[in-house]
């Protein structure tokens, strides 16, 4: 065995595995050296007064902490119908429009609600935005006077740097990540009492490791998730030797419609409001992570009415202001009630005995009938029909941004009778992709919402 061991093929094995060991520990080294250079700036702000608004950390759980007391958030994102918001046991809202920011503090401010004011700006893959000095000094100027005007106000909770930003790797700070850390670093200087943030979709753990790396004065990450929400436990304890901060879901929903179903020319199929309801109460009662000591809280998707993919598909409210049943049901959820809902209830609709899955495709100008089926009902509803055919908008904005898309227009004089259950239609003369919708609202100020696809073939 002595022999064996001084052959000389071994000795080179031997020498070659040092030079690899050696080229590895150099190379790992470099990568911390590259690491700790590298790293973003963290909070340059030299306050050390007691601060209106903080994350704490006490016997292991992270809170906001709000004049002194624990505040856990439960609200929506919008900046809408904030006095019904409270009515129903919430107490925050986000704001990601600039120009609705005064409104929605003022009534904030009267009904007892918090708001998160969300500051928009353009992702790292927008490179030549951020080469160019012009354009990221008016952005940081823009923002900052923003900050100022508002950094006193009583219903201030926090604010959010960038909605679901595209944070790129890279081993040297780029213009992105210089633009956006002198924004950050401003804003604590400025605004000492307020926390900031950043949204990010889903459990991204790559981006989560770039964030934490490039923007280490975040105070918080804000997470929108929408179905992926039945998984966040499983995700959040997978991360943890990596990142094991506060977190607060700045939406949630069902389905979004990226996630739904779809039919054969990819149509996503949007539920009922009814069901909606339904899956709103589960997401929270079963999915929220209600016990993990870094959770913050939670805001539902999207307080008031707003077009993506359809004008009802994320819609608490109808444009006309009736809420839906997700309006109640988030009450229960903020309440922990289970109450009798006041809200009309819908199974299904249906064109020609058809159904949203079934591929429904029709001549131009041809002649069908649709109605909408009950869950229940009785005289004293006093139950209203509206139908409407609008051309579909998703494929025009899927993969760009959603903000400020408008409601497409009607097809205007398709329905025989568009105030019945049950009613005639004629096809859209264009070929194409359509929707057609059906509202069914109450005297009590509810509505409820349903929608079927179809296509208009020559």
């Amino acid at each position: 065995m002595a022999l064996y061991k001084n052959k000389p093929f071994l000795k080179k094995i031997r020498f070659w595995a040092g030079i690899i060991l050696i080229v590895c520990c150099i190379f790992v080294i470099g990568l911390i050296i590259i690491f700790y250079i590298n790293q973003g700036t963290k909070n340059t702000s030299k306050y050390s007064g007691v601060r209106k608004v903080s994350i704490q950390k006490k016997n292991g759980h992270y809170s906001f902490y709000k004049n002194g007391k624990p505040f856990f958030v439960k609200g929506g994102s919008g900046f809408t119908y904030i006095k019904e918001l409270s009515q129903c046991g919430g107490n925050t809202i986000i704001c990601w429009d600039t120009s609705k920011i005064e409104t929605a503090l003022k009534e904030a401010a009267k009904n007892n609600i918090a708001v998160i004011i969300g500051l928009d700006v353009p992702g790292g893959d927008q490179v030549a935005f951020y080469n160019n000095k012009k354009y990221t000094t008016a952005l940081y100027h823009a923002y900052s006077n923003i900050v100022m005007r508002y950094k006193d106000d009583s219903s201030l909770l926090a604010w959010c740097i960038g909605n679901e930003l595209t944070v790129p790797f890279s081993l040297t700070p780029t213009p992105f990540y210089k633009t956006y850390n002198e924004l950050l670093d401003h804003i604590h200087n400025i605004d000492p009492n307020h926390p900031v943030s950043t949204s990010i979709i889903n459990i991204a753990k790559r981006k989560i490791m770039m964030i934490k790396w490039r923007m280490p004065a975040l105070d918080f990450y804000c997470i929108n998730i929408y179905n992926s929400l039945k998984t966040i436990k499983h995700q959040m304890n997978l991360i943890k030797f990596f990142w094991n901060g506060p977190y607060l879901i700045g939406e949630w929903a069902p389905n979004g419609g990226w996630e739904a179903p779809s039919n054969a020319w990819h149509a996503p199929i949007e539920n009922t409001s009814t069901k909606k309801a339904q899956e709103y109460y589960e997401l929270y009662t079963k999915y929220m992570p209600l016990k993990d000591p870094r959770f913050l809280g939670s805001l539902a998707f999207y307080w008031g009415s707003r077009q993506e993919y359809t004008y009802t598909w994320f819609s608490i409210f109808n444009e006309n202001g009736d809420a839906t049943e997700i309006k109640e049901a988030l009450c229960d959820c903020w309440k922990d009630t289970l109450t009798q809902h006041a809200s009309p209830k819908l199974k299904y609709m249906l064109i020609d005995s058809m159904g949203d899955h079934d591929n429904i495709m029709l001549s131009p100008g041809s002649k069908h009938y649709a109605t909408v089926l009950l869950q229940s009902s009785n005289a004293s509803d006093s139950l209203q029909y509206s139908w409407q055919i609008l051309k579909e908008d998703w494929m025009l904005y899927w993969g760009k941004t959603f903000n400020f898309i408008k409601k497409p227009p009607e097809e205007t004089g398709s329905f025989t009778d568009s105030t019945l259950q049950k009613t005639y239609f004629t096809a859209p003369l264009q070929q194409g992709p359509y929707r057609v919708f059906v509202t069914v609202s109450n005297h009590k100020g509810y509505c409820a919402t349903a929608n079927v696809p179809i296509y208009v073939v020559e």
